[in-house]
């Protein structure tokens, strides 16, 4: 079911016959080829060489996320993950296996951003390699990933992690008036969505919207500053060293949304990490789960899923209103 919904989808985002199209008309994909996505455009050439199907994309697309999310979970539950919570916070928090509908390349590159991660911080730099080259040749703006690399090395103990999340909000404020040049010097072929359609800013009301989860960011530290550990936070264990190199991450990047007020683009970039809101959260159910505190732990979930079933079944727009394509 995980990989059959988003494999059998039907005029499901803005893209979707864009994508249906390159099947009748194969010679536009030499654009994905000149921008160096070359793991998407071979794909493709491979599903029109072998007259595969129009919507064979969607169902290559579908298994290769499917695979890649899968592999992750079956690592973390190796290192001690209650993988039921992350599989749970997965669906409630990151909004990834929809929005992967409304998204096919970026998607197809993000869901590496976890299994690299997972790869440094067991210090596995060499064979995170052909991963990362796969994300970048998906779709070349998930060459943010290369971040995780600097971070791989920065400190992860309590403190640290509270004064870079607390710190780095004041970094994004100063640096909106240079984004321009840095883009125009490392981006240079995403400087149009400075003047394009892209450029506008969100709303007030769509940035408050994101900090949804932020009285629970701020719950976690209450306990992580104070010292306060689950049992299977057992220093060099691979749980250990995946839960505090994803708080890390999260820490590091949740307020990049602070750049889309001025430039809407940026959304994308706190998209690219949003994977990792789940470490902080996860660690404060876990411990509440020990503590006993049951009734914590009920009114965590029901702040989660609430919103999740309102967006889904009650106020479902864009990839969350869902058409099946063999019903069509």
């Amino acid at each position: 079911m995980f990989f059959i919904i988003p494999a059998t989808q039907f005029a499901v985002g803005f893209d979707y016959f864009v994508y249906r199209g390159y099947y009748a008309h194969p010679d536009i994909l030499q654009i994905y080829f000149n921008k160096g996505e070359y793991f998407f455009y071979y794909v493709y050439k491979f599903i029109v060489k072998y007259q595969l199907g129009e919507q064979s994309i969607f169902y290559f697309a579908a298994l290769h996320n499917s695979v890649i999310i899968f592999f992750v979970f079956y690592k973390m539950r190796a290192a001690k993950f209650n993988v039921a919570i992350i599989f749970f916070l997965f669906f409630t928090i990151t909004g990834i296996y929809h929005n992967q509908m409304n998204g096919l390349r970026f998607y197809m590159g993000l869901v590496y951003f976890p299994l690299i991660a997972l790869m440094l911080s067991e210090s596995k730099y060499l064979r995170s390699l052909p991963f990362l080259f796969l994300s970048i040749m998906s779709h070349f703006s998930t060459v943010m990933i290369l971040l995780l690399y600097p971070l791989s090395f920065l400190r992860r103990n309590s403190h640290f992690v509270f004064l870079l999340f607390i710190l780095s909000p004041v970094v994004f404020l100063v640096s909106i008036g240079v984004v321009p040049y840095l883009v125009e010097l490392l981006l240079n072929r995403y400087s149009h969505y400075l003047t394009g359609g892209y450029s506008q800013g969100i709303s007030i009301v769509n940035f408050l919207s994101k900090l949804y989860y932020l009285p629970l960011f701020l719950a976690f530290f209450f306990v992580y500053l104070k010292r306060r550990p689950i049992s299977k936070f057992v220093p060099g264990s691979s749980y250990r060293n995946y839960l505090e190199y994803g708080i890390l991450i999260w820490a590091g990047t949740y307020w990049t949304i602070i750049l889309s007020l001025q430039y809407g683009f940026f959304f994308r970039v706190q998209s690219a990490f949003i994977f990792f809101y789940i470490f902080p959260i996860y660690y404060l159910i876990e411990y509440c789960r020990e503590k006993g505190r049951k009734y914590h732990v009920i009114f965590i979930l029901l702040y989660l899923i609430i919103p999740y079933v309102m967006k889904v079944l009650i106020f479902a727009q864009g990839e969350y209103t869902y058409k099946n394509y063999l019903l069509n």
